[in-house]
């Protein structure tokens, strides 16, 4: 059962320079890392100092643990940000639970303290604050010159975490691993208030999840009463766990999966999936969004002589991220079809055969499509996670650009991020949108 508590789904901000997107793994490195390394990389040249850090993590925890925590424990989710660097006094790290696990992540130097010891006392602190009960905390490096070839996990050296680890979130369970070095974990937490609007809005409607990672929007959906929800990713690795996530929650999964290159089984109309359907389709996006909308691919331009947009400037190269990249050939043939709701969250720049992903400079040729495949009465979950997008001048990109295309907005509401990312000013670098298409 899906618990909806408003209680948790306040506004608040969201995320950092974590954002995203990387397929998962499914290798937990148990390891601790050499310190030896760390120091010949003049690692402890910090600007972190670890007793202010505790500090300001202290008070995160205690102003966390009054309300938000309780809400949260209540309604099912074990998965959250403890500490939210980049407002609550530290810029460069934060701190999250993802049930068993407890993740530090640093996107700039490290703290000036050896990690062995720092990481049983952000686990105490965290324990003695919140009184959550937690097997191990790594750290993960997101910065290519903080990286060993190993994580550090403390105490290091035995499966702490199960080897199926899942986290739950509104009282849906998810896989969650031990993060690579510089690697995002599993589930995108600042996400949370719009799968949050999915497990509320999804009952009955046929879904489109694009760009879609280890599949969380797609089971939010559909474990609150989705007819169909098509998922729609680049990594077979990221989809397979979407497809485990599934099935940890007892959902159906659909009646065929698409491979790279094509279909594993011969394609079915959209009403003869069985209902509830949970089908993953590996691609491109950028050519899988333009066939369900109905509009020529950057291939069919060349092909008939044409001067479509980005045609040939990516050649052969692939998409480094989630959801993006690959050559154009690699997308499945897809029939144009119409969703209810069609959610979008793309990765901030990718490049592939069949054009660029560029959320600052061309976010509108990725909205297009979507606005088209959606429904009349239906909604785009729009979201863009760059920090330099004012929010104002991003939500009117979208309205001009559903206007031109011929489908214009009945209204956008806007959906920030929950409490466990505060923002002061309340300019979230998240920023997320409802776009409801015009009834006729």
């Amino acid at each position: 059962e899906v618990a909806l508590s408003p209680s948790a789904a306040l506004p608040t901000p969201a995320v950092t320079s974590d954002r995203r997107h990387s397929p998962p793994t499914n290798t937990v490195p148990l390891r601790s890392s050499s310190l030896a390394a760390h120091h010949q990389q003049g690692w402890w040249l910090s600007a972190l100092h670890a007793p202010m850090l505790l500090d300001s993590v202290r008070a995160a925890l205690a102003s966390r643990s009054q309300t938000l925590l309780p809400s949260l424990h209540a309604e099912g989710t074990d998965c959250y940000r403890l500490f939210h660097g980049a407002t609550e006094g530290e810029p460069g790290c934060t701190l999250e639970r993802f049930g068993d696990l407890l993740l530090w992540q640093t996107f700039r130097d490290p703290p000036d303290m050896d990690p062995q010891e720092l990481l049983p006392r952000l686990r105490d602190l965290v324990e003695d604050e919140t009184g959550v009960p937690l097997r191990a905390v790594h750290w993960n490096a997101r910065q290519k010159r903080q990286r060993s070839r190993e994580g550090v996990l403390v105490p290091p050296g035995a499966p702490l975490l199960a080897a199926e680890h899942v986290g739950s979130e509104i009282g849906l369970k998810y896989r969650i691993d031990v993060p690579p070095p510089g690697r995002d974990p599993n589930l995108y937490l600042d996400f949370r208030a719009a799968r949050r609007w999915l497990a509320a809005n999804s009952e009955g409607r046929d879904v489109l999840n694009a760009f879609a990672f280890t599949c969380g929007a797609g089971v939010a959906a559909l474990a609150g009463g989705a007819r169909h929800v098509t998922n729609l990713d680049f990594s077979q690795s990221a989809l397979d766990v979407g497809r485990e996530n599934a099935r940890l929650n007892g959902l159906p999964v659909g009646a065929f999966e698409c491979k790279k290159g094509g279909l594993s089984q011969p394609p079915r109309e959209p009403l003869g999936l069985p209902a509830g359907a949970f089908e993953c389709v590996c691609g491109d996006a950028l050519p899988a969004l333009r066939q369900l909308a109905g509009l020529p691919t950057n291939t069919d331009r060349r092909s008939r002589g044409g001067r479509g947009r980005g045609g040939g400037r990516a050649g052969n190269r692939r998409a480094s991220g989630r959801g993006g990249g690959g050559a154009s050939s690699l997308a499945p043939r897809l029939r144009q079809r119409a969703f209810d709701v069609v959610v979008l969250d793309p990765p901030t720049w990718t490049k592939t055969a069949a054009g660029a992903v560029d959320l600052v400079r061309d976010y509108q040729s990725l909205f297009k499509p979507c606005v088209l495949a959606t429904r009349p009465g239906g909604t785009v979950l729009a979201v863009n996670h760059v920090a330099s997008v004012e929010l104002d001048e991003w939500v009117d990109s979208l309205e001009r650009c559903a206007k031109k295309a011929g489908r214009p907005l009945e209204d956008v509401t806007v959906l920030p991020p929950e409490q466990d990312y505060p923002s002061p000013d309340g300019k979230h670098p998240l920023k997320m949108a409802l776009a409801r298409v015009a009834a006729g």
